[in-house]
């Protein structure tokens, strides 16, 4: 790796960036792919600019970061749109910024930014459990009743810790959906309405509270 300072150097390295296979990234949003290429360069010293995430998202990524009629060229329009949603600047997720700043003066990771840049690399590298996950979640939902819903998730630890007004974290909110982190976004919330749905109609309005407390905390894992 070149650590250097050098316009010239940096601009080389950014060049040789090799895309990665369509399939390890076609199921993560563009967002993700913003906090994983600025986990990137910043491994590599190189300044978070808006020019250098730019070309870095379109040489790791041309399939969802080139210009649709010049697919030679990124697309700086979707850029700057991923990366606001990051920043919070295009989103309501003000308080949960994954990374800072601006295009004029740089960007800058958060740590909530860094922990979703280490679960965008586990889904990098194995393209084949979002796959399995997506399987999973869709066995998992076939022939229960509304009842087993509820009853699983007053004795999941999650749902014990919040009656107690203790923390929880994480960890805690994958496992209580039988999910990990390189879980797709689509599938979780999709499981979490369902356990929604099945607490409506057994008429608990304890685990619905909860459940809504679940999705409001996570709301940036959703």
């Amino acid at each position: 790796m070149i650590k250097t300072n050098n316009t010239t150097d940096i601009k080389k390295i950014v060049l040789k960036l090799k895309p990665l296979p369509v399939k390890n990234y076609e199921n993560i949003d563009l967002d993700r792919l913003v906090i994983y290429t600025l986990s990137l360069l910043e491994k590599e010293k190189i300044p978070l600019y808006f020019d250098f995430i730019s070309v870095g998202l379109f040489r790791l990524f041309p399939r969802k970061f080139a210009l649709a009629n010049f697919k030679q060229y990124p697309d700086t329009f979707r850029v700057n749109n991923a990366i606001r949603r990051t920043t919070g600047s295009l989103s309501e997720r003000k308080q949960e910024r994954w990374a800072n700043g601006s295009p004029e003066n740089g960007f800058s990771l958060t740590d909530l930014g860094r922990e979703i840049a280490k679960q965008v690399i586990d889904r990098l590298n194995h393209p084949e459990l979002d796959k399995k996950a997506k399987r999973s979640a869709v066995s998992k939902s076939r022939g229960r009743s509304y009842n087993d819903d509820v009853r699983e998730i007053r004795e999941s630890d999650a749902f014990i810790k919040w009656t107690r007004e203790e923390e929880v974290n994480s960890h805690e909110f994958f496992a209580f959906l039988r999910a990990a982190s390189y879980t797709p976004r689509a599938l979780l919330v999709d499981h979490l309405n369902k356990l929604k749905v099945s607490a409506a109609a057994a008429k608990d309005d304890e685990v619905i509270k909860f459940l809504n407390w679940l999705g409001a905390k996570f709301r940036n894992l959703l």
